[in-house]
């Protein structure tokens, strides 16, 4: 699960944090158990109003395997405050960029970056 944090500041963002959080196995209590760790621990020191996270099919050519959906779960249930799922569309439409974090990372700097801007027009 890749994942940036932002925080508004009226027609800009700042990144807060970034990372990378993994599971190992998908059908290991103890990965699923320590992956649900790891989010909490995240989510408590990040304190996030929001969670914005990129919708991925269930059905079809393009649907996501049982680790993203075991790690989309997991963050759902624990997440302590609203989230909202994000297109692939809209994804694509956002032109935001932020050359201080990794490529990988982009993806989700543009999901969260979605949710702001409409946030905050």
């Amino acid at each position: 699960m890749n994942y940036v944090l932002l925080e508004s500041h009226q027609d800009s963002y700042v990144v807060q944090a970034s990372n990378r959080l993994s599971l190992g196995d998908t059908r290991s209590r103890d990965s699923l158990v320590a992956f649900q760790h790891a989010v909490i621990v995240t989510l408590t020191s990040t304190a996030p109003d929001k969670i914005a996270i990129k919708a991925k099919p269930e059905k079809g050519n393009m649907r996501a395997g049982a680790a993203a959906l075991k790690m989309e779960g997991i963050v759902l249930a624990n997440a302590p405050c609203p989230s909202e799922f994000v297109s692939g569309a809209r994804i694509n439409k956002c032109a935001a960029a932020d050359n201080s974090i990794y490529a990988y990372l982009q993806s989700a700097l543009k999901t969260a970056a979605v949710v702001l801007k409409k946030e905050h027009p």
